[in-house]
């Protein structure tokens, strides 16, 4: 009926695969997950404190520790727990909320996520940042090679006030937040 998840010092690290050293990929000073089923789909609801992402496992990118919170729906989850898929087409997510944190800044996501049968993602999100100068700088920290576009886009965005919301459309893997093309995303396996 329920699944529930605590640990204090949790961290992981890749799968020591044909011989090699495994990466440190993340340590956390406390988490707690909760799976619940709603008919078919898959309920998700966590929280995580003091996330340290290793600087390896995202190429040499320095991230602050970060705080978090969100509860998901897995749409068809519990045949996927009897079944786990080799492959993420044909999923579904829809994101209640998605709470990440580090000091006075915050990033908040909710809405539907999908992937198609070719791996093409489709979102229709809902971001929401409080202190955008603040995430802007924890940004250009970690993406120092675009750090004078994000300075930018973040400047615009924080004339729109201190906690602005903006939408975020990613149709067949074009991605665009408001009317500003981002590009697009790969397909995924």
């Amino acid at each position: 009926r329920r699944i529930s998840l605590q640990a204090e010092g949790l961290s992981g690290q890749t799968d020591p695969a044909d011989d090699t050293d495994p990466v440190q990929l993340f340590s956390a000073g406390q988490a707690a997950g909760q799976l619940q089923p709603n008919g078919q789909d898959l309920v998700y609801t966590g929280s995580f404190g003091d996330l340290k992402i290793d600087a390896e496992a995202v190429g040499g990118r320095v991230l602050p520790e970060l705080d978090g919170a969100g509860e998901a729906t897995v749409k068809n989850g519990v045949g996927l727990i009897k079944a786990p898929p080799k492959s993420l087409r044909g999923q579904s997510v829809d994101i209640a909320s998605l709470d990440v944190s580090s000091g006075t800044a915050r990033v908040t996501v909710s809405g539907p996520i999908s992937i198609d049968a070719d791996g093409l993602i489709d979102a229709n999100l809902s971001i929401k940042l409080k202190d955008p100068k603040a995430v802007a700088a924890i940004l250009a920290g970690a993406i120092p090679e675009h750090k004078s576009e994000i300075e930018q886009g973040f400047a615009g965005i924080a004339m729109l006030g201190n906690q602005p919301s903006m939408p975020l459309k990613i149709v067949k893997g074009k991605a665009s937040l408001g009317f500003i093309p981002l590009g697009k995303i790969k397909p995924v396996d």
